[in-house]
């Protein structure tokens, strides 16, 4: 019996259009070969189904780390712009805390845990708890709750640290960590660098470390500002390498209501603000008390 149905070539599965409900998107990262799937990365000796710029050979792609389809483009988006949202609330904070800056009174001691009473251990702990039950059902707002969230979140943590530090540091520590996550975001969306990368990480820390030095040479600080901006670095950059893919992995959960990624993009700012002023907060709340002759050594 004679089968008329057309059939592909061995190895070959038909393109699946975007939004067909298979699967979230889907793209023509389909490998031929012995069992064609869809990849994220592509093996040595593998050639897409479909190139999306013509000008590229197969070998080109093939020699890609990842595809640089438009899921990939997109996905690298939501992390940027995730990095980008953060890095503007940081410096919005950092402003705040400069406006109660009196200028006509010079730095004084830094008595960053004399602060810690009663209410603000209360504060700490609240922060935590809202920490754990947010990070559970973040994923379940929707853009404009979660853009709420974001920034009533940040005002109040803005306003436990200027209680624990005093506003010169606060306006230091936001300044930097928000420069470092401006220059991560930039580096995305300008040189389509792959923030989930490892390297990545690296190269935000020493984008961090450089940005640190050159404030804190400028304004002559002492070392031991100099250690809380990089521990203040090094947590942030931390937080975001360890977040990134899974905030990259936020698109394809919520592309169904928000196909720009929009909405990955400003949840994914949220989980880096909680888990990071969450991290350093807590770092604060556990450091030994400092005495008060050492604290006249210290500016800012």
């Amino acid at each position: 019996m004679n089968d008329s149905t057309p059939k592909l070539p061995h190895g070959e599965l038909p393109p699946i259009p975007e939004g067909c409900g298979i699967l979230p998107v889907a793209e023509n990262r389909i490998a031929p070969g012995p069992h064609p799937e869809l990849l994220d990365q592509l093996p040595e000796g593998y050639a897409p189904h479909a190139l999306d710029d013509a000008s590229r050979t197969a070998d080109e792609v093939t020699n890609d780390a990842v595809p640089d389809d438009a899921l990939e483009q997109t996905s690298r988006r939501v992390l940027a712009r995730a990095y980008a949202l953060a890095a503007g609330l940081l410096l919005i904070g950092a402003a705040a805390a400069w406006s109660t800056v009196d200028p006509t009174v010079p730095p004084g001691p830094l008595e960053w845990l004399t602060a810690l009473t009663a209410p603000v251990r209360l504060l700490l702990i609240v922060q935590f708890v809202f920490a754990v039950l947010c990070s559970r059902y973040v994923e379940k707002l929707g853009i404009v709750s979660a853009a709420v969230l974001l920034f009533s979140y940040t005002a109040f943590s803005t306003l436990e640290f200027s209680l624990i530090l005093t506003p010169r540091l606060l306006t230091l520590l936001f300044v930097c960590a928000g420069l470092m996550y401006a220059s991560a975001a930039a580096a995305g969306y300008l040189f389509r660098v792959n923030l989930a990368s490892p390297l990545a990480t690296i190269g935000m820390i020493a984008s961090g470390g450089v940005i640190l030095a050159a404030i804190n040479s400028w304004l002559g600080n002492s070392h031991f500002v100099w250690g809380i901006c990089s521990v203040a670095v090094l947590l942030f950059a931390g937080i975001g390498g360890w977040k990134a893919q899974e905030i990259r992995d936020f698109y394809q959960d919520f592309d169904d209501d928000n196909p720009a990624g929009w909405k990955a993009s400003v949840v994914g700012a949220l989980v880096l603000m909680i888990y990071s002023f969450n991290a350093y907060l807590l770092l604060i709340a556990l450091a030994p008390d400092r005495d008060d002759d050492r604290l006249s050594h210290d500016g800012l």
